[in-house]
């Protein structure tokens, strides 16, 4: 096995579930997708996102003090990709893509008409962790599509497929043939 000092620049850990982080701002509706994301605890209810200073996402985050996290299926793929690969600082996305979103419950945040879940977050905390910001948000409400889970909670794989990132535009699923689980 090869070994290096510290992390290369890679996708060693990779697949990852993408999540679309969204937030309005005086009107202006922003969404970005990420990888590096997780919940953080059950009680409170907390999930953080990973963002770049760079991007323009960070500072309306920062500024509205709250976001949501939407996950989509695999087929918007494209639809990802093309809001990825622009900046919502010179063009509205949701337009660009034809996407719709309402207003969450709890906040003012996009709750993305593609989502098969999203996290309404109040944002609590934030820290720089090398070249990126974890922003933390206290989940305020969510929203699901109750027939893509089992009794609400486990993800019914054989009805949707989750968007996974494998690194350099390059985007697979699940083969819901594969899972198992113990009895």
């Amino acid at each position: 096995m090869k070994v290096v000092d510290g992390m290369p620049k890679t996708y060693f850990h990779y697949p990852r579930i993408v999540a679309i982080a969204g937030v309005i701002l005086d009107k202006k509706v922003n969404v970005i997708p990420l990888v590096w994301h997780t919940g953080l605890s059950f009680s409170p209810p907390l999930y953080g996102i990973s963002v770049s200073p760079k991007r323009y996402s960070h500072d309306l985050i920062l500024k509205s003090g709250e976001f949501s996290v939407n996950f989509v299926e695999f087929k918007y793929k494209t639809v990802v990709e093309k809001w990825g690969s622009a900046t919502g600082k010179e063009i509205d996305k949701l337009k660009l893509t034809g996407v719709g979103y309402k207003k969450g419950v709890k906040t003012d945040t996009p709750i993305l008409d593609i989502a098969y879940i999203a996290h309404e977050c109040e944002l609590i905390d934030h820290y720089r962790l090398g070249d990126h910001t974890l922003f933390v948000g206290l989940v305020k409400a969510t929203h699901y599509k109750e027939n893509y889970f089992d009794k609400g909670t486990m993800l019914k794989v054989k009805e949707v497929s989750p968007l996974l990132y494998l690194g350099k535009h390059v985007y697979i699923t699940v083969d819901p043939e594969t899972k198992s689980g113990i009895s």
